[in-house]
């Protein structure tokens, strides 16, 4: 094994699988091998060098020849650990250090700023422009990903503002009668409360005082407890038995289809995207399910109506904004820590969630 002043320090050999896709094995702790192959082999010479030249330098030796044996061992280890964990490691390393040079202000840790650079690597783009539209795509986690999940959140916050109100009596009674009048007008929370009406709460809606586990009667989960109920005494044990039953169950669900087909219609002119496969099944229990997943579809659908109404009224803030708004957004970027430096990262993923943030105030405050 070379260690010398001229060629450096050549570290134990590994030993090949031989086996198809793998150069490389016995990497494990423990598990090295004399001559067969070289875990220089698999490491960049450029980066190589330039991982050498920072370790030696980091304690206080400017030249390879200047090394001792024990030195130019440590740093060869040192770098080839850094290089299988991260190819351009110390290329990496140099830029951090470079970028944040006499920063004012927090910046993050190395290793924090590393795992962000995979961000803005090239990704593949799986089944793409499959039927007109770029579908499965594997780029999720862009630098637009933040903006996207604030906005989800802001979102989030709309629908469930009214459950955080804290007021005195006469203006919590002036918010009861404004929240009602936006119920009424609520497509949404009206198919809500048309599903579980029909589901378990009965004619009397809303004053019910009937649940899930005790259902108003000819509702639909009273119906389906009332033949469990039939099949327990009548048809358990018996030679058919489940056939009857599953029978029944059949019988009792077409009697609710006019019911759901009303709603269908009642709910589609109003603008919701629901239709009879919706909420009907081919027997009782599958109607259940499908009322069920179909609540679960309509809160889908009121949070991307609202992004969409969010959307348009950011559109109408921005005729308002003016160059010196903008360079302002820009200034209180800088002051929480992003650089803005020509050819910096992530600029414009600050710049974006600070205006978001902006026209969503302008918006408010202009009643759109």
């Amino acid at each position: 094994m070379a260690n010398n002043k001229f060629y450096g320090h050549s570290p134990k050999n590994v030993k090949s699988t031989g086996k198809e896709g793998t150069m490389y094995s016995g990497l494990e702790k423990g598990n090295t091998y004399e001559d067969l192959g070289n875990r220089l082999d698999k490491i960049n010479p450029y980066e190589f060098r330039k991982g050498m030249d920072y370790e030696l330098t980091s304690i206080g030796i400017s030249r390879l020849s200047e090394s001792t044996p024990e030195e130019r061992e440590k740093a060869t280890e040192d770098v080839l650990k850094n290089l299988e964990d991260h190819g351009g490691y110390y290329t990496s390393l140099i830029t951090y250090e470079t970028q944040y040079r006499n920063h004012q202000g927090t910046k993050p840790s190395f290793k924090t700023w590393l795992s962000e650079q995979d961000e803005f690597k090239m990704k593949e783009i799986k089944n793409s422009f499959k039927f007109g539209k770029m579908k499965d795509a594997d780029f999720k986690n862009d630098k637009m990903e933040k903006l996207k999940e604030s906005i989800s959140k802001m979102v989030n916050k709309v629908l469930t503002e009214q459950e955080d109100i804290d007021m005195d009596s006469e203006k919590a009674d002036k918010a009861a009668s404004k929240g009602a009048k936006k119920i009424k007008g609520n497509r949404f929370d009206l198919e809500r409360d048309a599903i579980n009406d029909l589901l378990y709460r009965g004619k009397k809606g809303k004053e019910s005082e009937f649940t899930k586990d005790e259902p108003a009667p000819e509702s639909i989960l009273a119906k389906k407890d009332e033949l469990l109920q039939t099949y327990k005494t009548k048809y358990k044990g018996k030679e058919g038995g489940a056939d009857e039953y599953n029978e029944l169950l059949k019988k009792a669900n077409d009697k609710f289809k006019k019911s759901l087909e009303k709603h269908v219609k009642t709910f589609e002119g109003k603008g919701n995207n629901v239709s009879l496969n919706d909420v009907f099944g081919s027997s009782l229990p599958e109607t259940i399910k499908a009322l069920g997943s179909r609540l679960t579809s309509i809160d889908k659908e009121e949070k991307e109506d609202l992004l969409v109404k969010t959307n348009e009224r950011y559109e109408i803030a921005k005729t308002d904004m003016t160059r010196e708004q903008h360079i302002k957004l820009l200034e209180i970027c800088r002051k929480n820590g992003a650089n803005l430096r020509e050819g910096a990262m992530g600029v414009k993923m600050y710049y974006e969630i600070a205006k978001e943030a902006y026209l969503e105030g302008l918006s408010n405050g202009l009643k759109l």
